[in-house]
This record gives structure tokens, C-alpha cells and sequence, in this order.
């Protein structure tokens, strides 16, 4: 049986229990359902579905932009189909689907689209940071002041993971100057230039997750990164979170041996997919 919610909230009273029985692999839908600024309002163009055998969830999807997200449990293929097919009948536009393997290729059958892979992802954990010896510079709370350059950074960023999904200048500006406004977005300041930014991307019940790392190429090489991202995490667990996570892509060996070397360990894999 599937079912459909108005609203975050009320998605999250039916599945947040079934999601955060593994939270870290399951932050991006948790993560994206707690980012709402108003959480018990419908949020136009978006869906919130569930699969349920009895009174048990088996599976479930969120669509909050181009591509759908899904998760399952142990069960899994003939309940994502479901999700698929309720897409399907619904005439529900998707550019993908993100999701650990084999479901997403389970989800695309039931979807009826021909996959391709656009990155293969490793979700990681840390619950204590490994003290490595810092870059110069300082770590500090961005201001609304460095949200224009903030933004360009966000562009080139966003291009480099994935070009076939955009946002415009203006809403990239917009995302910036609300995620700076909470407090969110640090940058790594050397010898009074910004030279590496960072972000805290989404927050679960336990954890908060890490992301938005970019260094631009002039400054790369130079540790920036790998201490941004330490002092973040540190920062974070400071705060009371449990575990951080974040994630990387499968085929980037130099950015997982920095992350590891931190104390970031890979705790589940993940496939990003799109149709054409």
C-alpha cells in the first residue's frame, strides 16, 4: 500500500522511526525533511511517499527537486517498484534517482527509464576527529558579505558534481545569503583571503552533515581543505551532535584518503542516476 503526505511533518511522524534506524545512510531524506522552514506546510511540487506492508514501512521516496530519493529496508525490490510505479501513474517528472544499490536499479525498472550513472557515492561517518596539523588561516562563520563570492564558488562547485542538474545564479545567490543567515556556511580566511568554504548541509536528529567543500584551483594543494573540513567537524561535535557525515564521490580517491585520514570512515554506498 503506498501512501502520500501533504506534508514533511507528516511524512517524518510515519517514517522518521523506520529512517533513522540507520540515520547516517539515510540523511539525505531525513536531512532534506527537516530543512524545511515551515515543516507542517505542503511544499508545492514536491511528494512524500511511503510503501507499507500492514502497518510495517517497507519502503519510502521524497522528491524535493529533479530527482527522486529513496530507501528501503531489507525487503526492498518488490516495495521500491511500488514507489516507482506510483511515479509512474502519476505522470511525476524525474531527471533520477539517488539510493543505495540495487535499489535505484529496481526503482528505475518499475520507473520504466533507461539509467545512466552519474557518480557513485560513499556515505561516511565520524564520531571522533583525528587531530592533523592545520593550514595557516583561520576558521570562521561566513557573513552576508562574502554571499556573492560565496555563490560563484556554489556554481562551480555545483558544475563539477553534477552539470546536468542546475540552479541559476539567483537561486544559488538566494540559498547562499538564507544558509549564511543560519549560521551554516564557514570559510577557511588566509592572510585575509577567503580561500576554502564549507558548509554544514543538513541536519538530522544526531548528526550534522558535512558539505558544499570547495577550494578553488589557485588555492588548492595547500591543506585548506582537509583543515576546514577537520575544524568543522570538531566544531560540530562540540555542539552536541553525535556523529557527522558527509558524502564523497567512489571514484575520487584523493578527496576519501583526505576524509579518512580526519576519521571519516564509509558506512554505506550510494548510486546518483539519471534518465535520459
Amino acid at each position: 500500500m503506498i501512501v502520500e503526505y501533504r506534508s514533511p511533518q507528516l511524512f517524518l511522524t510515519d517514517n522518521e522511526q523506520f529512517l533513522e534506524k540507520r540515520e547516517i545512510e539515510n540523511n539525505l531524506i531525513l536531512g532534506l525533511c527537516n530543512g524545511f522552514a515551515d515543516k507542517t506546510k505542503e511544499q508545492e511540487g514536491c511528494v512524500f511517499i511511503s510503501a507499507f506492508d500492514g502497518p510495517a514501512v517497507k519502503a519510502v521516496s521524497i522528491k524535493t527537486a529533479a530527482k527522486a530519493i529513496i530507501a528501503c529496508d531489507m525487503d526492498g525490490p518488490s516495495y521500491i517498484m511500488e514507489l516507482a510505479a506510483h511515479y509512474r501513474k502519476n505522470k511525476i517528472d524525474l531527471k533520477g534517482v539517488v539510493g543505495e544499490e540495487p535499489y535505484v536499479n529496481e526503482f528505475s525498472r518499475g520507473y520504466g527509464k533507461q539509467p545512466y550513472v552519474d557518480m557513485t557515492l560513499l556515505v561516511h561517518r565520524l564520531t571522533a576527529v583525528n587531530k592533523l596539523p592545520l593550514a595557516p588561516g583561520t576558521f570562521e562563520k561566513a557573513d552576508i558579505g562574502d554571499a556573492d563570492l560565496i555563490a560563484t564558488w556554489s556554481m562551480t562547485f555545483e558544475e563539477e558534481k553534477d552539470p546536468a542538474v542546475r540552479k541559476s545564479n539567483e537561486q544559488l545567490l538566494k540559498i547562499t545569503q538564507s544558509k549564511i543567515a543560519a549560521g551554516d556556511v564557514f570559510k577557511w580566511t588566509d592572510q585575509g583571503n577567503m580561500v576554502s568554504i564549507a558548509a554544514i548541509n543538513r541536519r538530522t536528529r544526531n548528526a550534522g552533515i558535512v558539505g558544499l567543500v570547495y577550494t578553488p584551483n589557485e588555492h588548492r594543494g595547500k591543506g585548506y581543505a582537509t583543515s576546514h573540513v577537520q575544524t568543522l567537524s570538531e566544531y560540530l561535535l562540540q555542539k552536541g551532535v553525535k556523529y557527522c557525515g558527509l558524502f564523497t564521490d567512489k571514484a575520487n580517491p584523493t578527496s576519501n584518503h583526505i576524509y579518512k585520514k580526519i576519521g571519516y570512515e564509509p558506512v554505506a554506498e550510494c548510486m546518483d542516476i539519471g534518465y535520459r
